[in-house]
């Protein structure tokens, strides 16, 4: 696989194509429904996840018609998440993408109501996407959704999120939130299609580690920019996690100690990706990936952001 393929704008088109045309509507949806779905699904964000899906099938000579779809249900899963933590039960979202947040222009129920309609939608497409594979691949793969999207997972990481003025507010606390939480999508955004490639049991030990180091600087940088940058230079509000008493590595460890915290970890990931390809080449598209996240980090990682806050 070309590595210039991961981020250009040419996949980016593919995905973006796929999300309206899967968008989960019909000719009697009703009008303010219709409008939430059809706008979420209009507006893509970077769509690492779902690229994430598209190169891991492509790189490993899997068809698109099952790739594709495969990378769509994954962003559905992801805009549901988004739609319910913007509410006002949640994070009390104003903006989302520097537009307002669907909730404020067609109601909460609205909102709740689009974020099912695309988790029901992302089940189906996986379920056509992978009736053809062996049984025993498709239970791993239900496995892997149970897993990621479950209690143990999304739900689990978003109810500790909630709850997290209420705890010891530790580092611990932190690190435990944005895996359950954050980490669910990385995964299901490597896992899920990972598993159609057959890993050996040390690929996918790997795999399993790069998920996590991704995820905590992942995380690590959207608390950074949660502290540092304006609403405006966000795309979406900023500054709840003090105001709210949520999760925020910044927060609790201050900008330097997170900052070097986020550089470890994209170290350590970037060592992970070197170690997969020197099992199997194939992997070799997740460099462009880490490039990206090591590329990305640099704004908020500098020193001049650290002591600006």
């Amino acid at each position: 696989m070309n590595h210039s393929s991961v981020w250009s704008d040419a996949m980016q088109a593919r995905i973006a194509d796929a999300l309206v045309e899967h968008a989960p509507v019909g000719g009697a949806t009703e009008a303010h429904l219709r409008a939430v779905i059809t706008d979420t699904a209009a507006r893509p964000g970077k769509l690492f996840r779902a690229r994430l899906v598209l190169a891991t099938t492509t790189a490993h000579g899997i068809n698109d018609s099952i790739g594709l779809p495969l990378a769509t249900a994954v962003e559905y899963f992801h805009v549901a998440s988004l739609l319910f933590d913007d509410l006002p039960c949640m994070d009390n979202a104003t903006t989302r993408r520097g537009q307002p947040c669907p909730h404020h222009v067609h109601g909460e129920a609205t909102s709740i109501l689009a974020a099912l309609a695309f988790i029901n939608r992302a089940y189906a497409l996986i379920g056509f996407a992978l009736l053809d594979q062996p049984a025993l691949m498709r239970l791993k793969a239900q496995a892997c959704l149970d897993a990621c999207l479950g209690s143990s997972g999304l739900v689990g990481g978003q109810a500790r999120d909630l709850r997290f003025a209420s705890s010891d507010r530790s580092p611990r606390e932190v690190t435990r939130v944005a895996m359950a939480k954050t980490g669910a999508m990385i995964s299901l955004g490597l896992l899920l299609p990972a598993l159609l490639t057959a890993p050996s049991q040390a690929e996918m030990r790997a795999l399993e580690s790069l998920c996590l180091y991704w995820t905590l600087a992942l995380q690590g940088l959207d608390d950074l920019h949660d502290v540092l940058a304006t609403s405006f230079r966000a795309g979406k509000t900023t500054g709840r996690d003090r105001a709210l008493v949520r999760p925020n590595l910044a927060v609790v460890l201050g900008v330097p100690q997170a900052r070097a915290r986020i550089l470890r970890l994209l170290g350590q990931a970037e060592r992970k990706v070197g170690h997969l390809v020197n099992l199997t080449p194939a992997w070799s598209y997740l460099l462009e990936f880490q490039s990206h996240l090591a590329a990305n980090a640099t704004p908020v990682t500098s020193q001049r952001a650290a002591l600006a806050a």
